[in-house]
This record gives C-alpha cells, sequence and structure tokens, in this order.
C-alpha cells in the first residue's frame, strides 16, 4: 500500500511538472525573441559612437542618465520591457525620435540636469544603432508613395458601378 501511494505521488508530480512546462513553452513560443539590454555594453557602444565634440562636453554619468530617460521613455510607449512583463498588442510598435528627445529633456529638467538638445540627439541617435546591431529594433521604411498614387488613380478612373437591382428592375 505504500508502496502505491509513493507511485501515485511520483505519477502527480511528474503530471504537475509537465503541464507546468508546457505552458511556459507555449508561452514563451508566441513572444519575440528577446533582446538582452547589457547596459554596460550598451554605454560603452554609445560613448564610443559619439562624435569627439559632444564626449568633450558630456562624461560618462551624463550619458548614462540619457540612456536611462530614454529607456524610460521606450519603456512607457511599450517597446522595453523589464523581464517578462511583455505588453501585447498587434503590429509594429513604432516611435518618434522627437517625442523621446522631448521626453528626456523634460524627464532630465525635472532632475535639474540640462543636457544640450543636439547632445541628447546625438545620444539617443546612438542608442537606437546599439539596438540595431544586437537585433532588438530595426528601421520602419514608409509606404511606396509612387505605388499609393497609381492605386488611387487606377480606383479614380474606375467607372462607378451601378447598384445592384433585383427581378422586378427595383434596388436590391
Amino acid at each position: 500500500m505504500l508502496i502505491l501511494a509513493a507511485v501515485v505521488a511520483v505519477v502527480l508530480v511528474v503530471v504537475i511538472a509537465l503541464v507546468a512546462v508546457g505552458g511556459v513553452v507555449a508561452r514563451l513560443r508566441t513572444e519575440p525573441p528577446r533582446q538582452v539590454f547589457e547596459h554596460d555594453e550598451a554605454l560603452e557602444f554609445v560613448a564610443q559612437a559619439l562624435p569627439d565634440s559632444t564626449t568633450a562636453q558630456l562624461g560618462y554619468e551624463d550619458v548614462q542618465r540619457i540612456l536611462r530617460f530614454h529607456l524610460d521613455y521606450l519603456y512607457s510607449k511599450g517597446v522595453a520591457r523589464s523581464g517578462g512583463d511583455l505588453q501585447l498588442g498587434p503590429g509594429v510598435r513604432v516611435v518618434d525620435p522627437q517625442e523621446a528627445q522631448a521626453y528626456v529633456l523634460r524627464r532630465a529638467a525635472l532632475v535639474d540636469f540640462y543636457p544640450n538638445r543636439t547632445h541628447v540627439v546625438e545620444v539617443i541617435a546612438s542608442q537606437l544603432a546599439y539596438f540595431e546591431a544586437i537585433g532588438a529594433v530595426s528601421e520602419v521604411e514608409g509606404p511606396d508613395l509612387e505605388e499609393l498614387e497609381a492605386e488611387q488613380h487606377q480606383h479614380d478612373r474606375a467607372e462607378p458601378q451601378p447598384p445592384p437591382v433585383d427581378g422586378n428592375g427595383g434596388p436590391a
């Protein structure tokens, strides 16, 4: 009897473990691959990418602060995440670099940090280049305007179709 209880307990534990692992595997299968942001690596990448005139005026701490504010902006837009807090939503997420710059400048002013707008633009551009290098983001191409204009022209030239009629000659 004791052996039977032990076997049932082991089988129960194995079933629970398989169900738990299966649920996690199913959830991870639907998520996009994770690109890990290494803060020190990003800081080094950005610092090396910045023009000499900027690095002469910004210290590592200043660059770190701008990077942190930009990450906060990306998190607020649902683009960045911490651990497993992925915000699922339809389609591609697009962020406006000018909106990001304004956000960084506002947040910096709240803590009495007033970086030059040009420096913020350069740091954000370098951070986005780092994200592209690790495969976390990509440029979004705009629509082909010539193709859209041709489609619109075709639509405009199409002759209007008469409304459908029923067997008695009246509207259907």
